[in-house]
């Protein structure tokens, strides 16, 4: 290494050398500095001790099994609405399969645009005065290089 490198390279290590020390003591807590100041009468509490770890009894979960919920196929979905009126009623519309009703709860669901429309939906809205009111929109509406068109607004009023 020639003398100028070499100079070069000392300097800005020296230098970085001192940014770093600077950072350091920037972050270390000055003497006396970590004092706080208390009003008169005010007590200082101890710190609560830790909590014991939990355990948990396995066999609770001996009871579950697993289920399937909803159409045994239904593809993907992007419109679910519902009525704070009937809390088990919901509506699912589905990108190529139309929509499905479930009054269970989502235990069994029934198609309900099999005889009118099909399709792909993309908008699903219950009316929160009359859940008998159901709006569906045609189309899709996720960003994708499949989507579909929409063919439409539909409405029933005896849902």
């Amino acid at each position: 290494m020639s003398a100028h490198v070499r100079r070069l390279y000392a300097s800005r290590s020296r230098r970085w050398r001192h940014a770093a020390l600077a950072l350091l003591a920037a972050t270390l807590p000055l003497a006396g500095a970590s004092a706080q100041v208390r009003p008169a009468g005010v007590r200082v509490q101890a710190p609560l001790p830790p909590l014991p770890a939990m355990t948990v009894d396995s066999s609770l979960f001996n009871a579950l099994r697993w289920r399937e919920i909803g159409p045994a196929r239904g593809g993907r979905s992007v419109a679910v609405a519902g009525s704070a009126q009937r809390p088990l009623e919901y509506w699912m519309g589905t990108t190529g399969g139309g929509v499905f009703k479930t009054t269970d709860g989502g235990m069994s669901w029934q198609p309900a645009s099999d005889r009118y429309f099909g399709g792909t939906i993309g908008a699903i809205a219950v009316d929160h005065l009359n859940p008998d009111v159901v709006w569906v929109g045609g189309g899709e509406t996720d960003i994708r290089g499949n989507v579909s068109h929409g063919d439409g607004l539909w409405k029933t009023t005896d849902g």
